[in-house]
């Protein structure tokens, strides 16, 4: 297996991250990425909201049936679900929770965990990307990239 080396998330995608960080800064928000797999890339090329059923700023969980669903259309479009999005409150640390691990274990490498944080007065929005690769948490690098 290769190792995925950078992610690429198209700036549409990253821009759509952000505003649902700065939108649900009382519980966790939760998103789908779909895009591709390139030899030892990942790109991200769109993003999509979806409800935290668990409505909580330390749990979310996902509707199954949306989940699906939003797997279908997109795989009808060339795109692949390559990782589950979510936040943590501010001032938490922007690395996964051990409840995250547990739910990386159901979906390890090549599926990417995005953690954002909304931030604060004196920060912007931020975003890092892992994926749990034989039994190792692993940070990976990304690039936001135009689409133009």
């Amino acid at each position: 297996m290769v190792q995925i080396q950078t992610v690429v998330i198209f700036t549409p995608a990253y821009n759509q991250i952000m505003q649902v960080l700065k939108e649900n800064p009382t519980i966790e928000s939760v998103g789908l990425s779909f895009g591709i797999h390139e030899e030892d890339k990942i790109i991200i090329e769109n993003f999509v909201s979806v409800k935290n059923l668990d409505d909580s700023p330390f749990s979310f969980s996902l509707d199954y049936e949306v989940l699906y669903k939003e797997i279908q259309y997109h795989e009808e479009k060339g795109e692949v679900l390559v990782g589950i999005f979510h936040s943590h409150p501010d001032g938490a640390r922007l690395y996964p929770s051990l409840k995250d691990l547990n739910f990386m274990r159901y979906w390890p490498y090549p599926y990417l965990w995005l953690i954002g944080n909304i931030g604060n007065e004196e920060q912007d929005p931020k975003l890092a990307i892992f994926a749990l690769l034989d039994e190792k948490i692993i940070e990976i690098p990304y690039l936001i990239v135009n689409t133009t």
